[in-house]
């Protein structure tokens, strides 16, 4: 990182740490009050359903490799929280790399086929966070009386799943058309055969790329249970529908607004906004995020442990 970048990152995280500062200071009183009755019960519940939802990624990861490709199932859990870890702690995004150079080591593979699984994984975690936020849109739409724009939502819903199960499919044969198309000793050529075989599994196996797609939805069906037992156990009730939008919303403002500090800081901005649908001010709605984040990213952590282990052993820093 430049001189620039890191002072920027120092500045940035002091003022996170204020604005957390001042946000829980705000609610204090009301944040207290729920704390003094948590149910540490609930909450270790809660993160223990999210180790068990990094093992469904496990099955999603397989899913999308050649059946001689595929990782032992205590491998790919444990790949798929730390490419999780990574990508909430590492700054600026770079977690995406992270994921990217983790997937590669897993497989062994080229940049450009593991570029390719990872473009795959990425497509189904974000579509299916993306549906499930829009399905959540449409729930709380229908229970407030808003019908008919609830059903155009949830129309949105179904078109984007199967619009979800075709795009990979066209994109790996449109590869294979231009693949014969390119000088043969080219670089070119070589790339485009590996990103191929990369998403091989869609054109070659579209029942498997279905059942991926159907696992990455299975995951969000224990987070968000795990989410709403945590939030149970810490005090605060919150409707299974708007932590559906509340979750999608903070993973789009983490996207859209890279931090020196990983995805917290705009993670927890877009909590809020969304939980103040169940009318959670926005200073404890900020609160209740960053303690969700933290544990979530804990669990992540403690699963994708043992994939850290290994790669420092094989991988031993220069004396």
């Amino acid at each position: 990182m430049t001189l620039s970048k890191k002072i920027f990152g120092v500045a940035f995280v002091a003022a996170l740490l204020v604005l957390a500062a001042a946000a829980f200071r705000t609610s204090s009183a009301e944040i207290f009050s729920r704390l003094s009755s948590a149910n540490l019960w609930l909450v270790g519940l809660g993160c223990l359903l999210n180790v068990f939802a990094f093992g469904v990624r496990a099955f999603r990861f397989n899913l999308l490799l050649p059946p001689a490709d595929r990782i032992p199932v205590a491998n790919a859990w444990s790949l798929s929280g730390a490419t999780t870890f990574l990508l909430q702690v590492m700054p600026f995004r770079s977690g995406e790399i992270g994921s990217w150079a983790s997937i590669k080591a897993a497989l062994g593979a080229s940049w450009a086929r593991s570029g390719a699984v990872f473009a795959l994984v990425k497509l189904l975690d974000t579509a299916t966070l993306l549906l499930a936020g829009l399905a959540g849109t449409a729930w709380l739409l229908f229970t407030r009386g808003t019908h008919v724009l609830g059903a155009g939502v949830a129309a949105l819903v179904l078109f984007g799943a199967a619009f979800l199960l075709a795009l990979p499919l066209a994109g790996g044969r449109l590869l294979v058309f231009l693949v014969p198309r390119l000088p043969e000793s080219s670089r070119r050529h070589a790339f485009a055969r590996e990103v191929a075989e990369g998403l091989s599994v869609a054109r070659r196996a579209p029942g498997s790329y279905a059942m991926a797609a159907a696992a990455a939805a299975a995951f969000l069906a224990l987070h968000v249970p795990a989410l709403w037992l945590t939030a149970r156990g810490l005090g605060f009730s919150i409707h299974p529908a708007t932590l559906l939008v509340a979750l999608f919303a903070s993973i789009a403002t983490a996207a859209v607004l890279p931090s020196p500090a990983g995805t917290f800081g705009p993670y927890e901005s877009g909590f809020a906004a969304a939980a103040a649908l169940d009318g959670l001010p926005l200073a404890t709605g900020a609160v209740l995020g960053g303690l969700l984040h933290v544990l979530t990213t804990l669990a992540a952590g403690a699963v994708g442990l043992p994939f850290f282990l290994r790669r420092l052993r094989e991988n031993p820093r220069p004396e």
